[in-house]
């Protein structure tokens, strides 16, 4: 079955794959996906117990062209958890109740936008499935980070762009008192310029929040729910910029790839500023790849280091390669949700991975990883800890995979203090997931 995505090489669909053939309207073509999942958790993390529970969760996919490059695509999600767990939410850690549907709960449109061809380019209006180009360290549509706006992506020879301009937040919610204007907007501007020279890709980036927002903090709201202008949560600068490069290339059997970001911006009456670097060197011995991270991002000890969009708006990205620490594709409901610049204290990390066949569909992979804050984190230290875990994939039929496997964490004094939220030492997680996509 031939895979599609609609921004080519420029901007992402998570999870949509595209059949060949489509379903014959009077005036339109219709393309269908569907992503449909049974995964089940077990783990100690965040707790001093072992609990466990499963969720499901069902997308599809819809593309609608009336003719070449001129249509709208839609990706509507229904997720949930089994038992347990509150009608009311999709989670089942959020809130217990004695609940005897296990259905799944609505969730609504998780992306929705209409495209046409402009010059050399597309343009694209709507929720907008965008991920950074520089390996998901800022932000990510993979892990849910729904933008509204508008892009314009597309290429001239050897050279590709994109440029988008979206909402990041929308103030017509926020309180109206005499305090904090009711229409505050934060605007995210990116840019993405990217060629080939010699066998080598290169990219250079350029991504921008500016703008007011409600920070809330605590017994502070944005959003009035008690008629008590004293809990209102003032507005605030968050205007941040992150300027970067990326390069990959092949030397002999090796494959290197590496990115350079620059932050700096201000959140509230705070300054921020930093550095972040990320080296990946992979090779492919016969059946067997083996790749390295190495990750580096500063920090100050009062957490006004390198920023990330995830550390700013609390969303995740898969940009590392264990279970534990930072999300994996088949465990990424319950994990630490650890980001590159790791609160604004910095990371130093170091893991590495081999995927490997086992037999006629049955793959195994291997991860390791090293943990530590560039800075003091409050007292606790910089150790976070280590990591190691593996993952088994088995082809148990066409389009569909089960995907299992488990990790355990060993945790340093500023990784029990600040992502395992107790004093356990010793976390855990066994994982699977079964999975129809196409």
């Amino acid at each position: 079955m031939k895979k599609a995505a609609i921004f080519g090489t420029v901007l992402s669909v998570v999870g949509l794959s595209l059949p060949s053939h489509a379903i014959k309207l009077r005036d339109a073509d219709v393309d269908f996906g569907i992503q449909y999942r049974v995964m089940y958790n077990n783990s100690n993390i965040a707790s001093t117990k072992q609990y466990d529970f499963f969720r499901q969760r069902l997308r599809l996919n819809l593309d609608v062209h009336t003719e070449k490059d001129v249509g709208g695509f839609i990706q509507i999600e229904y997720r949930g958890g089994w038992g347990g767990s509150s009608p009311e939410v999709s989670d089942p850690r959020g809130a217990y109740a004695i609940n005897a549907f296990n259905r799944l709960q609505a969730r609504g449109i998780r992306y929705g936008f209409l495209y046409f061809p402009l010059g050399p380019g597309k343009v694209l209006a709507g929720i907008l499935p965008a991920n950074d180009q520089v390996d998901q360290m800022l932000f990510s549509a993979d892990w849910d980070l729904n933008l509204g706006g508008v892009a314009y992506a597309g290429g001239v020879g050897n050279i590709n762009w994109r440029v988008a301009y979206v909402r990041l937040v929308e103030g017509g919610m926020l309180i109206d008192n005499t305090k904090i204007n009711s229409d505050e907007d934060e605007h995210f501007i990116v840019f993405d310029l990217g060629t080939k020279v010699s066998g080598i890709d290169l990219g250079v980036h350029w991504y921008g929040a500016y703008g007011k927002v409600c920070v809330p903090g605590t017994g502070q709201e944005c959003v009035d729910s008690d008629g008590n202008p004293a809990n209102d949560a003032p507005s605030t600068k968050l205007n941040q910029t992150w300027l970067g490069a990326h390069a990959t290339a092949k030397l002999g059997m090796v494959r290197l790839h590496g990115v350079l970001l620059y932050n700096t911006g201000k959140v509230g009456g705070q300054s921020n500023d930093g550095l972040l670097i990320r080296i990946e060197p992979s090779i492919r011995m016969g059946n067997v790849n083996v790749s390295l991270l190495g990750i580096y991002s500063s920090g100050k000890k009062d957490g006004s280091g390198f920023k990330t969009v995830h550390n700013l708006l609390g969303t995740g990205g898969y940009w590392g390669y264990t279970y534990i620490f930072s999300p994996h594709g088949p465990s990424d409901v319950n994990d630490f949700g650890l980001e590159p610049g790791n609160g604004g204290y910095g990371l130093t990390t170091l893991q590495g991975k081999v995927d490997v066949p086992l037999m006629d569909k049955l793959s195994a992979q291997v991860v390791a990883g090293w943990f530590r804050s560039s800075k003091d984190m409050g007292g606790n230290g910089k150790d976070l800890g280590t990591e190691v875990g593996v993952q088994f994939t088995a082809n148990v039929g066409k389009h569909m995979n089960l995907e299992f496997g488990g990790a355990i964490a060993s945790l340093g004094s500023a990784g029990k203090a600040h992502y395992q939220g107790n004093n356990k030492s010793s976390v855990n997680e066994i994982f699977a997931r079964l999975q129809l996509e196409f």
